[in-house]
């Protein structure tokens, strides 16, 4: 039998790992940084979520991909952030109780990610 902890252990390490995988693309074809990972966590040192920043200095443009954990919080979102005019928008969220353990939905929001960020970018012109 699983343990909350393994299954907590597993989803966790399953995002950060498809992160580096499906969002490679922000930094090898849209002229993004390597992603900065951050964490946030607890005094028990229990992980409460995971940050990945993509800035693109050229189009002023940061994404912060992130996945929370803590039973308070809403899970998985995309946003995007106007380095100018800071503004963010939210342009995807799962809730953690929709999330699978395997985190499959990240190749498929990576895949709508990559079709749409070429004309977001090429706006910012």
């Amino acid at each position: 039998m699983t343990s909350p902890k393994e299954i907590y252990d597993t989803k966790r390490n399953n995002f950060v790992n498809k992160i580096k995988l499906y969002f490679e693309f922000l930094t090898s074809e849209f002229g993004f940084n390597k992603p900065n990972h951050k964490f946030s966590q607890q005094p028990n040192c229990t992980i409460i979520n995971d940050t990945f920043e993509f800035i693109n200095a050229g189009k002023n443009l940061k994404i912060l991909i992130l996945n929370s954990y803590h039973p308070i919080d809403y899970g998985f979102e995309i946003n995007l952030i106007d380095l100018i005019t800071e503004t963010e928008e939210m342009i995807y969220n799962v809730l953690k109780e929709n999330q699978d353990v395997d985190q499959n939905y990240l190749e498929k929001i990576a895949q709508d990610l990559r079709n749409s960020i070429e004309e977001r970018l090429n706006s910012k012109l």
